[in-house]
């Protein structure tokens, strides 16, 4: 791009082009009526009769060369808001944007600040790498303090808000079980002995927030995993970066966030039998939130003969029991993350008992694999939405949640 002009863009050469080819026929066009004039005789000068002003020639209308070359020029620059999209590889997963802007140009830049929120997200909190944040504070020694950026200390705020709401069904600080369980390196069954020091490390009671300096204080040692948290924390700071634009929809490995929403918007659910193909279409109101998806279906391991999932129940240690998936919808992206992943640990029974107590105002649609059927359980505020792409699947409206 030289001087602000997109130059690599096609968009860019058809725009200029096309109002290079109007000024030029304007300026023929008022080029002959001068030679028309000029041979007029001076005498019939009086007689020129003057445009009449009538519903189909508009006083506006009548100078020639002002109108003519101000619409050519002005109507490709001023057309209609116009989307691009973008996909990059971060966070261990592909992103998606897609942005409405005034133009081109105007969306594009949105889109660029979407990503750049999105990366610094992942050099904030990411535990893959030595110099973020949050592996900071995880070799921090116990007893110590340490301040956090705004959007670090925010992010952790929400995740321990997440961890208190669903009674230790989620649990930011997994980490030691994530090892024992070998999730990053293939997947392994750690021994009884294992599994139990494993749990004696875990516990959000392990850490003290400070909000008033922002910094969090380690009461023992005590290791935090964000693979719960992190993509929903870098939706939220992807969709607060920029408001210039209109509509903007983010996809991060699979979980939605959106804003400016102007219609309804229709999503589609993965079977849990089959993640490729699509069970049921939803139908989603709300002009801003987020939409994110648990289940193992994807990320199996499989040692000494039996297949364990991915997702861990903190309370027990263990892989949560797999009945098939859980999509939530929420306000914020790391609010959706997170619960996601609780309710599908409680699983549909006491998932929808929270939904109907502490869980009130999120919506969520349980996915479950009942004898090679499909039966998708639904809060009341996201049922009517739904809509089976296959005979073999019943909705029914959880409930407990009425």
């Amino acid at each position: 791009m030289i001087a602000g002009l997109p130059i690599a863009d096609p968009q860019f050469w058809i725009v200029t082009a096309t109002v290079a080819i109007a000024v030029a026929l304007a300026v023929r066009r008022v080029v002959r009526s001068l030679r028309r004039e000029s041979a007029r005789p001076c005498a019939s000068c009086s007689r020129a009769r003057a445009v009449p002003s009538t519903p189909w020639s508009p006083r506006w209308a009548r100078p020639r060369l002002p109108v003519v070359a101000l619409v050519a020029v002005l109507a490709p620059v001023g057309a209609a808001a116009t989307t691009v999209e973008r996909q990059v590889e971060v966070m261990g997963t592909t992103l998606r944007v897609e942005v409405e802007g005034a133009d081109r140009t105007a969306a594009l830049a949105v889109a660029e600040s979407l990503l750049r929120e999105v990366e610094a997200t992942e050099r904030r909190l990411s535990t893959w790498r030595d110099d973020s944040e949050l592996a900071a504070l995880n070799a921090a020694p116990a007893g110590t303090w340490r301040a956090l950026s705004a959007e670090t200390f925010a992010a952790l705020a929400g995740a321990w808000s997440c961890a208190e709401r669903t009674g230790g069904a989620f649990d930011p600080t997994l980490a030691p079980l994530v090892a024992a369980w070998g999730l990053r390196t293939g997947g392994r069954l750690p021994s009884a002995t294992e599994l139990a020091a494993a749990r004696a490390a875990t516990g959000p009671e392990r850490l003290a927030l400070d909000a008033g300096r922002r910094r969090v204080g380690k009461r023992s040692q005590v290791t935090i995993d964000e693979g719960a948290f992190g993509k929903g924390a870098a939706l939220d700071a992807a969709l607060a970066a920029d408001s210039s634009a209109g509509f903007v929809r983010i996809d991060l490995g699979g979980q939605l966030a959106w804003r400016g929403a102007p219609a309804p918007q229709t999503v589609a659910l993965a079977d849990p039998r089959d993640r490729g193909r699509p069970a049921l279409d939803l139908t989603l109101a709300a002009e801003r939130g987020s939409l994110a998806t648990s289940g193992d279906g994807e990320r199996r391991f499989a040692v000494g003969g039996e297949t364990f999932g991915h997702l861990l129940d903190p309370r027990t240690g263990r892989p949560a029991r797999d009945f098939g998936s859980v999509v939530v919808a929420a306000a914020s992206g790391l609010e959706a993350d997170c619960l996601s992943t609780a309710l599908f640990v409680l699983g549909p029974e006491l998932g929808a008992r929270w939904l109907a107590g502490a869980g009130r105002g999120v919506e969520a649609v349980y996915l479950v694999v009942e004898s090679g059927r499909l039966r998708a359980l639904a809060t009341a505020g996201l049922a009517g939405g739904l809509r089976p792409r296959a005979e073999d699947i019943e909705i029914e409206i959880l409930e407990s949640s009425s």
